[in-house]
């Protein structure tokens, strides 16, 4: 099937007018989540998530009688994860984009976490300061701002780095603090050998909402971290979704949906 014309009509902006049943039908039919743009800056956006105090304080009393996640997140079996890095460890978490208490709850009872910070827009972060004092909750440290001589031992981005306009400058921020550990989840990347650092897409599985982010250059995105002194450990395909990049072909022909970690050198 030729997408240039499918690619060309979700790309414009009386997208944001649609049903969501028309979205929905789209969806399922061609199954199509990003299209290409040709945009060179990143328009001041953001991924439409609102939480509500209600709601949160459901999955507080959900997560005491079930133990378990009710909301997603995009890196499954995180605590399994943490636990291979740190085993019994005490350790600093700082989670860029959090917006669901429950992946706290997992993760603090599984862990040996001293400081599980999240940092998040403002009426979010204000949410989770209810509930911190509400269930008075000594190591969750809700932030808009990112404390300057803290030493993070790691800092997770559940598909969340891809939606800064200056990715790079925030970036080099989290650096400046020295954690041992960057990871990455659910997030897009692509291997095709072009000059390109990124590309602006648009996303289409959440229309009418109007969201741009970015597909990151695999190899540029390593280069960048190789030099502020941090390597390679892994990347693999994510789990959680199964995201399709067939309407790309052949603008862009090698995309992957992501997990990757670094790690600080010596």
């Amino acid at each position: 099937m030729d997408y240039k014309f499918l690619n060309n009509f979700l790309s414009k902006k009386f997208t944001k007018f649609f049903p969501k049943t028309i979205n929905r039908k789209l969806l399922r039919r061609y199954g199509i989540f990003f299209v290409p743009t040709k945009l060179k800056i990143l328009p001041k956006n953001f991924y439409p998530i609102y939480i509500k105090l209600n709601e949160q304080i459901k999955l507080v009393e959900n997560f005491d009688a079930t133990k378990k996640l009710t909301k997603f997140n995009t890196k499954m079996d995180m605590d399994i994860f943490l636990q291979k890095l740190f085993k019994k460890k005490k350790f600093n978490y700082l989670d860029i984009g959090g917006d669901n208490i429950d992946l706290y709850l997992k993760l603090n009872s599984k862990l040996n976490i001293m400081n599980y910070y999240i940092f998040n827009f403002k009426d979010i972060i204000d949410v989770f300061k209810v509930i911190k004092k509400k269930f008075k909750i000594k190591n969750l440290f809700p932030i808009t701002n990112l404390p300057k001589l803290m030493n993070f031992d790691l800092v997770y981005f559940g598909s969340s780095i891809q939606y800064f306009k200056n990715y790079d400058l925030f970036l080099k921020k989290i650096f400046s603090t020295k954690p041992k550990y960057i990871f990455f989840s659910g997030t897009t990347f692509f291997k095709d050998n072009i000059s390109k650092e990124k590309i602006i897409v648009k996303q289409t599985n959440i229309l009418p909402y109007t969201v741009y982010l970015y597909f990151f250059n695999l190899k540029k995105f390593i280069s960048f971290f190789k030099k502020n002194n941090y390597r390679l450990v892994f990347y693999k395909k994510n789990k959680f979704a199964k995201v399709s990049y067939k309407n790309f072909y052949p603008f862009i022909k090698n995309i992957m949906y992501l997990d990757i970690l670094f790690v600080k050198n010596k």
